[in-house]
């Protein structure tokens, strides 16, 4: 019994001393331990900014015989060096990014940061930091992401008044990384349109989203907007883009009415585009420099103007016409009537009074 126990602990001291051996030897001869490393974070950058990719040493104090950089990318998915830093600061491209790779570090404190300038989306991969020291080389990976923003675009047509469903709206968001999400909104319209929405992946990581909005073009959705929503993550805030609808249709219903002094004629009728307006009218021949036709408008420059008057509205699309009566009484005329109003009332009145004066027996007649 005695003896199995000092075997057992011969053994555990064996074990402590090959323990002290090798901790000695990393001390002394640079053997390779657990607590020297690199540190290094992954970053994400907008295409066409600049990339800060930050490494240093753990122990700012540890010597190295160089800095190297690593990378395997979307243009050369191979890992390769491509630049190089020594002790002294002096850095070299190797099958480099020409000129794009800048030292931002500080190699006093073993920090090893660079910035890619300029970045494309076939600078995206991953990047590899390595620090060769006198034990070997410690390392660290990070990745570079880069996003791309949409291009944004929303076009319509013009449309004439039917009654088929048509693209009228098409809103597109290329060329972005990662793909966008496109809505719409559609007010007042949201029952009558609906939308399609189609997306196409392309060969260098970007992808197209294209929506169509949809719906029967009529008279109730001209000069209506519509938004087309875009969001995505390289963008600060989502986007809209407004459209107008612009759909075409004939004149309707022509209605003229008279100026409350009745100097003018106003002559009234929707359509898109905006109608043509001719003037006529039955009174023959035409006043001439009696009126003065200015578009919608009719202006009557004299009294002696009654008759029909017709207004045409006209367009691309189709023409209507409505016309109005107009009667005119010269001022003479009007003081004429009102004095014989006035007498009648006169009359009338005395009329009245003298029957009333007989009724009631002041009055006889003669005979």
């Amino acid at each position: 019994m005695l003896a199995s126990m000092t075997c057992r602990k011969d053994g555990i001291n064996r074990i402590v001393l090959s323990w002290l051996f090798f901790a000695w030897l990393a001390i002394h001869f640079g053997l390779p331990t657990d607590c020297l490393n690199v540190i290094g974070d992954r970053r994400t950058v907008m295409q066409g900014e600049d990339a800060d990719l930050n490494c240093r040493l753990s122990d700012p104090k540890e010597e190295f015989d160089q800095i190297t950089w690593q990378k395997a990318t979307k243009e050369d998915p191979l890992k390769h060096n491509f630049f190089v830093i020594r002790p002294n600061g002096i850095t070299k491209d190797v099958n480099g990014l020409k000129g794009r790779a800048v030292f931002k570090g500080n190699t006093s404190v073993n920090i090893g940061s660079i910035k890619i300038i300029n970045v494309t989306l076939l600078d995206e991969g991953i990047y590899t930091c390595i620090f060769s020291v006198s034990s070997g080389q410690v390392q660290t990976e990070m990745h570079l992401t880069v996003l791309v923003p949409p291009v944004m675009t929303v076009t319509g047509q013009v449309f004439l008044v039917g009654e088929n469903e048509l693209v009228l709206v098409t809103c597109i968001a290329a060329a972005s990384k990662p793909q966008a999400e496109v809505r719409w909104i559609t007010g007042s319209l949201s029952d009558s349109l609906r939308s399609v929405t189609n997306s196409t992946q392309h060969a260098n990581g970007t992808s197209t989203v294209l929506s169509q909005l949809i719906g029967v073009p009529t008279r109730t959705a001209n000069q209506k907007q519509v938004q087309c929503v875009v969001n995505q993550s390289a963008l600060a805030t989502e986007r809209t883009l407004s459209y107008t609808l612009n759909i075409h249709y004939s004149p309707q219903t022509v209605n003229i009415t008279v100026s409350s002094q009745g100097t003018y004629l106003l002559c009234v009728a929707d359509g898109n585009p905006r109608p043509n307006y001719t003037w006529s009218s039955d009174v023959l021949p035409w006043p001439g420099s009696s009126v003065r036709p200015d578009g919608d408008t009719l202006h009557l420059l004299s009294s002696k103007l009654n008759g029909i008057y017709v207004c045409e509205a006209s367009n691309l699309n189709g023409r209507e016409t409505g016309s109005l009566y107009v009667h005119r009484t010269s001022e003479s005329s009007t003081v004429c009537w009102v004095l014989f109003v006035i007498l009648c009332l006169i009359v009338f009145a005395a009329a009245i009074y003298l029957w009333y004066l007989y009724r009631n027996g002041k009055l006889t007649c003669p005979g």
